[in-house]
């Protein structure tokens, strides 16, 4: 029988969602039915056997709508696998306080469930098509735009969930 996978995603302005569409389509190829989804369209976690939830990061938190997925379906999802990434400008460089910063993100999150894998990724920064206000913050701190979404480590962790759902029962 063949695993059915939720990969969704909490997204400010499309660099979370362009993560999980490419993590989705490396679990589809690796045979999983797969179907990548905002956090905000999600009504039922009982079709599938397990779960990947990303979010970026603002103001060292995930966004509000992935916190308030996770405690809404807290109960399904401690009955599945469950993996989570995040996304980040300051995970364009992965030194240790970085990611311990990230990993503090987490601990509301682990105060429901209990993911059997975290992720950490940089996201993309595009003044652009951000709020007046993200834009007068990011250039207040000195933040890059550009994209440092790293495709092959994000790829990566997709074939290692791959190959840790193809070993779960």
């Amino acid at each position: 029988m063949t695993k059915r996978v939720l990969v969704c995603y909490a997204t400010r302005y499309g660099s979370t969602a362009g993560i999980a569409q490419i993590i989705g389509e490396e679990l589809e190829k690796s045979g999983f039915l797969v179907d990548v989804i905002n956090v905000l369209e999600i009504e039922d976690t009982a079709p599938y056997d397990a779960i990947v939830i990303g979010s970026p990061l603002y103001m060292g938190k995930w966004l509000v709508e992935a916190r308030d997925f996770v405690q809404r379906f807290k109960h399904p999802l401690n009955q599945r696998m469950v993996f989570v990434f995040t996304v980040g400008y300051s995970l364009k460089d992965l030194a240790r306080e970085n990611i311990k910063s990230a990993e503090e993100a987490l601990d509301t999150i682990r105060l429901d469930i209990n993911p059997s894998d975290a992720a950490f990724f940089a996201g993309m920064v595009n003044p652009d098509i951000m709020s007046v206000q993200d834009a007068a913050i990011t250039r207040m701190g000195r933040v890059d735009a550009g994209d440092f979404r790293d495709w092959g480590r994000i790829r990566e962790w997709a074939a290692k969930l791959a190959e840790e759902l193809r070993s779960s029962p």
